[in-house]
């Protein structure tokens, strides 16, 4: 036997070692045992919190802040959008709700703003108070934090990132807010970053060349923040290095939106009648992930049931029918139909952020928010309620994975902003 079979033999052996000793460790292993070890942690955290009373054990194993770690890490799909003045708007009903779509833990004199989420930690912003403060909108627990330095718009562009790794048992987080070189004029934009640590703001050296920065289009992807433009480019900085990102959207379009997928930056881009999603590579190489039809997005959640053969004795039964009961119940096709019928690009269609495991495109049509997952072609609906205005076209808003994740209390720090990060001591 050659050297190179001997290699893929022993190979093969090893695996079968590996999956016996992992099946090993499982037998005479108790299921609600299994349960509690390796599937809680993937569950929405509304319904992990129903399992709590099923056994002492299981409430202690969800109490601990390695459950909350290994939550927050979890591959999770959208749970929904915080839209204004409804709150948050859940794809999955109950299992999705959080105690106050509102916020209304968070002390505010105003309607709060959802700046933006990760890992199911939000960034909101009370106007009238001029007042920061992060948060988990499934746990309801918050931390205040200073306002920025600088900045240049009515609504800040602040991108929350959040620390999974398995040694962030603090909850630990960081904030990135652009801002314009020259107030009042575009071209340029420098960053200033808080973190939870260190409690104060500082504005870094780094420094882009974009316009029109979209305020509520930031996402974060790994330890970058992202923000699209107006002028069809993405803007993203990591506080960790320094390092600045521009890229140019895919495609030509105007109506495009960038989301996060499996850790990675994608774009999704409307394209005829089609949404296309391209995912970013190094050296701002875009690839092409995935293409459907907007028509199979905005398909009717519960489609007529299939047609059968009719049998003669229905069909006397339908000629006797009166005219008048024949005008009714085609009416009342008619009224169903216009309900269920997809809508099409000229109806208002639009694309919304998106974050989650899997590219699950979302898009606003008419008054339905449709999550359409590109892999299994499923889709998630929630409709937009009355108090929403009705002039809500979606460019505001926030799109929100719930989790168990830990907010770390910001030590906030009295000295004024700094030129650049403060040492480590």
């Amino acid at each position: 036997m050659s050297g190179e079979a001997e290699s893929r033999e022993a190979s093969r052996q090893r695996r079968r070692r590996e999956r016996a000793a992992a099946v090993e460790r499982f037998v005479g292993v108790p299921l609600a045992d299994v349960v509690r070890e390796n599937a809680l942690v993937h569950l929405p955290p509304a319904a992990a919190a129903r399992l709590r009373v099923v056994h002492p054990s299981w409430a202690s194993h969800m109490s601990s802040p390695l459950f909350a770690v290994a939550h927050a890490a979890a591959p999770r799909r959208v749970s929904g959008v915080f839209v204004p003045s409804a709150g948050f708007l859940p794809f999955d009903g109950d299992d999705d709700a959080v105690p106050s779509p509102s916020l209304s833990f968070v002390p505010a004199s105003s309607e709060l703003v959802v700046l933006s989420s990760s890992r199911g930690v939000a960034c909101c912003f009370s106007p009238a108070d001029d007042a920061y403060a992060v948060c988990n909108p499934a746990t309801a627990s918050w931390t205040a934090v200073p306002s920025p330095p600088w900045r240049s718009w009515p609504r800040p562009a602040i991108v929350v990132l959040f620390d999974t790794s398995a040694y962030n048992f603090r909850g630990d987080f960081t904030l990135v807010c652009p801002f314009e070189s020259e107030p009042g004029s575009s071209g340029a934009y420098c960053f200033q970053v808080f973190t939870s640590g260190t409690g104060a703001w500082w504005v870094t050296d780094a420094m882009s060349p974009a316009e029109g920065l979209v305020a509520a289009s930031g996402v974060a992807a790994g330890a970058t923040a992202w923000w699209r433009t107006s002028i069809g480019t993405a803007v993203g900085y990591t506080p960790v290095t320094g390092r600045v990102d521009l890229v140019t959207c895919p495609g030509d379009s105007d109506q495009w939106e960038i989301g996060l997928a499996a850790g990675m930056l994608h774009c999704a881009v409307i394209d005829g009648g089609d949404v296309v999603v391209f995912r970013l590579h190094e050296h701002g190489i875009w690839e092409v992930t995935t293409r459907v039809a907007v028509a199979e997005i905005l398909q009717p959640s519960q489609p007529p049931p299939p047609a059968r053969a009719t049998t003669s004795t229905e069909i006397v039964a339908s000629q006797q029918h009166d005219e008048s009961g024949a005008e009714e119940e085609e009416g009342s096709r008619a009224v169903v139909a216009a309900a269920n019928a997809p809508l099409r690009l000229d109806d208002g269609v639009r694309l919304l952020g998106f974050q989650g495991a899997e590219v699950e495109v979302v898009v606003l049509a008419g008054r339905r928010l449709v999550a359409f997952d590109a892999r299994t072609r499923r889709r998630r609906e929630v409709a937009v309620p009355d108090e929403v205005d009705a002039a809500w076209d979606g460019a505001e808003h926030a799109a929100h994975i719930n989790t168990l994740a830990l907010i770390a209390p910001a030590a906030l720090a009295a000295e004024p902003p700094l030129a650049k990060p403060p040492a480590d001591p």
